[in-house]
């Protein structure tokens, strides 16, 4: 169910009795830029950390404590080229709490949002200071990760110096010296004031007194341009290619491909199943011939970015190994666009993408992650995906593969 609390604002009602909790999920959606990554994350830290109410994360985890145990936290996200900060709460619901729960949660909600430790236009300087040291941490040890970090390297490969999306959703530790506990109030009100916002609440509630509560939060109307989360970019004209070396015991070779297959189109669900058998299940020919048979690889995965066009290999190898490697992924790939896969590797692929598909309305997140995507696209609800999978056939999977373009490949070796 629907509303419209004011312009930009839309509160999105999800009843069910599936669920003993309540769910709710704030998005604040705006354009990702080249500088606005690292400080939206900074301030989804600060504002989950601190109110004027509750000036330090003690008082706001006791706070949290009588209310039940509920959760508060706040992050960023993103959807191709849309960057989302997000605030997620969950609590059981009023009818196992045997109180107004929810009202109580909203209100802390409020408090978070619309009550962060600002004074005299800036962010509280200890707070901010422990806050920024916090996430330089966090994106450290995210690059400690060689698969992460080979993945981050291929994709500074395939995307153009110029792109927004070389710039991860959570920031670059380097932007983190530009900000301050002043010029990042301007982003906390920009973001409140002026970003697409929609709220969305899972549960056993009664959508006219969700509306009713939700209402209280002091939102203002906004003018929100039509929000495109879809990327594309022109071939490049050569395969770009990088060799990296470090002491890692296991290398990484990476490979991207361009991919035009986007959310929902035409060709969406032949490509989910065109994913599935060259190395998004385990039935696939990577998986199969790559990593079992050929024993060339400790993983061999392949992933479809439905909003920018962008299918990616990550495999664990022996650098010695790299070339073999590079050239069996490129047979696999030459296969499917043949045709050369039975109709039983076709059906059990089929098979596990209907069954994650199915398992995915378990998880209360997953369910709120979809209704997201459909709200930001302006999307009906989905309806007979399983038909629409069973549907694709062989010639389908061959004529997405036939679209397939290598673009890059990037190598983390530990030998010279």
């Amino acid at each position: 169910m629907h509303f419209d609390l004011a312009s930009g604002v839309a509160l999105h009602v999800i009843p069910t009795k599936q669920f003993k909790m309540t769910h709710v999920l704030i998005t604040f959606t705006t354009p990702q830029t080249r500088d606005n990554a690292t400080a939206r994350n900074l301030l989804a830290n600060l504002l989950e950390t601190s109110t004027h109410r509750y000036p330090t994360q003690t008082a706001l985890a006791r706070q949290l404590a009588k209310l039940y145990g509920a959760y508060v936290g706040m992050g960023v996200g993103r959807v191709g080229r849309l960057h989302t900060v997000r605030l997620r709460a969950s609590f059981v619901n009023d009818q196992i709490a045997g109180t107004n729960l929810f009202a109580q949660v909203v209100d802390l909600i409020n408090e978070i949002l619309f009550h962060p430790l600002i004074d005299d236009n800036e962010f509280d300087g200890p707070t901010f200071r422990i806050q920024v040291h916090n996430l330089r941490q966090t994106i450290t040890a995210l690059y400690d990760d060689k698969q992460f970090y080979a993945n981050r390297q291929l994709m500074n490969l395939y995307y153009p110096d110029e792109a927004v999306l070389r710039v991860p959703s959570f920031g670059r530790v380097a932007d983190l010296a530009n900000l301050t506990a002043q010029n990042l109030v301007p982003v906390y009100q920009d973001m409140v004031d002026r970003d697409r916002v929609d709220i969305f609440v899972l549960g056993d509630v009664d959508p006219a007194g969700v509306r009713d509560v939700i209402s209280q939060l002091p939102f203002s109307g906004r003018a929100v341009s039509s929000l495109s989360p879809y990327y594309q970019q022109p071939l490049h004209p050569a395969v770009r290619r990088k060799v990296e070396h470090q002491p890692v015991v296991q290398a990484k070779l990476n490979l991207g491909y361009q991919l035009p297959v986007y959310y929902h189109d035409q060709n969406y669900y032949a490509g989910l199943v065109f994913n599935g058998l060259f190395g998004g299940t385990p039935y696939s020919k990577l998986f199969t011939n790559v990593r079992e048979k050929a024993s060339l690889a400790y993983y061999a995965t392949s992933r479809l970015l439905p909003f920018t066009g962008f299918l990616g290999v990550q495999t664990g190898i022996q650098a010695v190994d790299a070339q073999r490697v590079t050239d069996l992924i490129a047979q696999q790939l030459a296969e499917l666009c043949a045709g050369k896969f039975s109709a039983e590797q076709l059906a059990e692929v089929k098979d596990s993408l209907i069954n994650q598909y199915r398992a995915s309305h378990d998880l209360a997140n997953n369910i709120l992650g979809r209704q997201l995507l459909r709200a930001l696209l302006d999307l009906p609800p989905e309806t007979a995906v399983t038909d629409k999978i069973n549907a694709v056939t062989a010639d389908d999977v061959s004529r997405v593969a036939q679209l397939v373009k290598m673009q890059a490949i990037y190598l983390l070796s530990g030998e010279k």
